[in-house]
């Protein structure tokens, strides 16, 4: 199997002297294994491409379909999202986002709308319209719960003690095409998260890291 697919770099792990295994979020496949030879070398035309949180371009080949990798041929870069690693709070969110979406998503399962809210939101982090952290916080996770065939705000027994302007604003937020245009008070962002983050729990059985590393660093610059 040869594909050449758009993709983002969710983990990277170092074997041997200078090889790689590279899990990647791609368009085509969903998220796929990649080993590649001597991309930890300096002169590796290919490492860039590698770095965790970039969106490249990739060229990949599986010999079969029993393999549980895919080698890297060919990659090109598409944008680094370098702004990304200017504060924590960037960083963290980041984090999160690449730990739900490993935990939520199995291997070679295309998943094209997750794919392409993962992008939107890694602009949003990466560019001068990063918004509240809680409300990007919220729409993330939103929004793949969605996607992944768990609706939050359909759920009338998790919604129960919850007022009308509750539900109104967590309705709101998974509506949204574009987060940062809106406004809500801080302290309804706040119990919005702490709803969608106890779901979360019970949907996949297990807390989220990240999480609780976002939590105590959401006053960084």
């Amino acid at each position: 199997m040869e594909i050449k697919t758009e993709g983002i770099v969710l983990k990277r792990y170092r074997t041997g002297e200078a090889d790689d295994i590279t899990l990647i979020f791609t368009l085509q496949n969903g998220k796929v294994l990649v080993s590649s030879k001597g991309t930890q070398k300096i002169s590796s035309k290919l490492k860039f491409c590698l770095e965790i949180f970039s969106y490249n371009r990739y060229h990949l080949i599986k010999k079969n379909n029993n393999s549980q990798f895919f080698r890297l041929i060919g990659a090109e870069h598409i944008k680094m999202f370098e702004n990304i690693r200017e504060s924590l709070r960037k960083i963290g969110f980041a984090y999160l986002v690449v730990e739900l979406l490993n935990k939520f998503l199995e291997i070679e399962d295309e998943s094209p709308e997750i794919f392409e809210l993962t992008k939107t939101v890694l602009h949003i982090i990466d560019s001068d319209l990063y918004p509240n952290v809680e409300l990007l916080e919220s729409f993330f996770k939103l929004k793949l719960l969605k996607l992944c065939g768990f609706d939050l705000t359909k759920d009338s027994n998790y919604l129960q003690n919850k007022d009308t302007r509750f539900k109104h604003s967590l309705n709101t937020i998974l509506e949204a095409i574009m987060p940062q245009k809106l406004k809500f008070d801080f302290d309804i962002l706040r119990d919005i998260n702490m709803t969608i983050n106890s779901y979360i729990i019970n949907v996949l059985g297990e807390d989220v890291h990240s999480s609780k590393f976002l939590e105590s660093i959401k006053s960084e610059k």
